[in-house]
């Protein structure tokens, strides 16, 4: 993207396109050395959007440590905004990750079964032990090299119809929850849990047993504040390492 271009944005999800925009923007002028937005006037206008629509996307974007507005000299960017690329506090599939990273991505469906709950499954989902529920495995290339594997776990009852195959769950989870489940999603909890390979990892990522991996457990939740899904992820530090801003909170 060239300095001073912004991809116009289309009227539907007009914040979520703006978002992404206008990150991408800040790192490509970041990545030059430059650490000032155009005004809002000009960036509204080669967006193609309101000066209400583009405030809510600059107000997430200070919100997430990119950008801050100061008094005087307009919207600067952050100089550590190059490092906050890979967040863990936006959650979204992990291919979009890997792109910004520079990899060619794919993703492989590796099996999916109705299975039953374990106390363990079914506390996360909040169902019954026994219950049934679709487990899907799949696994994300980087280069043709696996990156991450995914554990994704939607209990049965959730479903408002069946009527999808095994290119759905190739695609994006989300979408297919979505759809299937007739729910918005809106959030998610994560858990960080370190680990190694076993046999059935080492196996899926190529690697020798008891190579250190990063594992989240994520509970995945609809606009009701019900949990609609329950991944497991599997991360590979080669290709992959999350970032997060903190705010400081510091009493003297």
């Amino acid at each position: 993207m060239e300095r001073g271009v912004v991809k116009k944005v289309q009227k539907q999800s007009a914040v979520q396109q703006a978002l992404g925009n206008l990150k991408a923007y800040v790192y490509v002028l970041a990545a030059q050395g430059e650490y000032r937005l155009p005004s809002e006037e000009e960036l509204a206008q080669q967006l193609g959007l309101s000066r209400l629509t583009l405030r809510e996307a600059l107000a997430v974007l200070e919100r997430d440590g990119l950008i801050s507005r100061m008094q005087g000299k307009g919207t600067v960017i952050n100089p550590f905004a190059q490092c906050l690329k890979s967040r863990i506090d936006t959650s979204r599939e992990i291919d979009g990750f890997l792109e910004e990273a520079g990899y060619k991505t794919s993703a492989k469906l590796l099996g999916y079964r109705w299975q039953q709950a374990t106390a363990e499954e079914a506390e996360k989902l909040g169902i019954d032990e026994g219950e049934e529920m679709l487990v899907v495995e799949k696994v994300f290339m980087a280069d043709q090299i696996p990156a991450a594997f995914y554990i994704d776990r939607i209990p049965r009852r959730k479903f408002r119809h069946e009527d999808f195959g095994p290119a759905d769950m190739e695609s994006s989870m989300f979408a297919l929850v979505e759809n299937a489940c007739g729910c918005r999603i809106t959030h998610d909890v994560l858990e960080f849990i370190p680990t190694v390979a076993d046999e059935k990892l080492a196996a899926v990522f190529k690697i020798p047993v008891n190579t250190p991996l990063l594992r989240l457990d994520v509970v995945v939740y609809q606009g009701d504040g019900s949990p609609v899904m329950y991944d497991t992820e599997y991360y590979y530090d080669k290709f992959i390492r999350f970032t997060l801003c903190r705010n400081v909170a510091y009493t003297s």
